[in-house]
């Protein structure tokens, strides 16, 4: 039981920021330059590129200044507007990978590594389920049995995941951003280098818990949503937490665990 607690606890703490839409060494996602049965909907297949009309207010130009709230909810137009996607996460202690569906119905699955092992996760509107030792266990709160509670409370922190709507509250909390000097190449986990714009959070901000001293979401053609890194503090433990975003628009199927 030690051990499973220990892993979660540490998730909890890194979702924290991961969820914002949050290696030892601080991530770098870029180099710099200047100048079952179905839980949910199959998407069609495609990238979205085409910039929703909620992305009208983030002008991606050099020390254009951007709101909070229009930021997020960009953020949240594109993610929708694209259906699905494939996300990578880091932070200090863990790793992971997830495909989610986004839209009425949200719904992600995948693993999360840490200390202790690998844990697998999916999440539907009303039902979320967690491996332990290999075998799936039911989130319910007021069960008898511990797992059932953590993998209850894991996976409502895991929940934002698969919801826009979580990573847009966080990028609203901060009021202005400011879109930096020139764009950067953002090296993704597929092997695919992205140019886009970074958006960085103008003065250190809280939300949920979080005490976040840096933020930045990096933005690409038709505002795809390509990366977030956070720098916070939760629990007294700061942590650098990274998310990178790829196959926008693929097709997506998450099977519910039977059990």
């Amino acid at each position: 039981m030690r051990r499973t607690t220990k892993t979660f606890a540490l998730t909890v703490g890194a979702l924290a920021l991961l969820t914002a839409c949050s290696p030892a060494a601080d991530p770098t996602p870029l180099s710099t330059e200047t100048a079952a049965a179905p839980a949910s909907p199959t998407p069609a297949g495609g990238t979205a590129v085409t910039s929703p009309r909620e992305c009208d207010d983030v002008d991606l130009i050099a020390d254009a200044r951007v709101t909070g709230s229009d930021l997020s909810a960009c953020v949240i137009a594109f993610s929708r507007a694209a259906g699905s996607g494939h996300l990578t996460l880091q932070s200090a202690d863990l790793s992971g990978e997830a495909d989610f569906v986004f839209g009425d119905d949200p719904a992600t699955s995948g693993s999360v590594t840490g200390p202790d092992g690998t844990n697998d996760f999916v999440l539907t509107p009303t039902e979320a389920w967690v491996t332990f030792d290999g075998a799936w266990v039911k989130a319910d709160p007021s069960s008898g049995d511990y797992r059932a509670v953590i993998a209850s409370t894991i996976g409502e922190s895991y929940r934002a995941l698969a919801d826009p709507a979580a990573a847009a509250s966080l990028l609203a909390s901060a009021a202005s951003w400011t879109v930096q000097t020139g764009q950067d190449t953002v090296s993704l986990p597929d092997g695919t280098d992205v140019r886009a714009w970074r958006v960085q959070a103008d003065a250190p901000f809280s939300a949920a818990g979080v005490d976040v001293s840096e933020m930045i979401v990096w933005l690409g053609e038709g505002h795809r949503v390509v990366a977030t890194q956070a720098t916070g503090t939760f629990g007294g433990v700061q942590t650098t937490s990274l998310q990178q975003f790829t196959r926008w628009g693929e097709p997506v199927t998450i099977e519910v665990p039977k059990g």
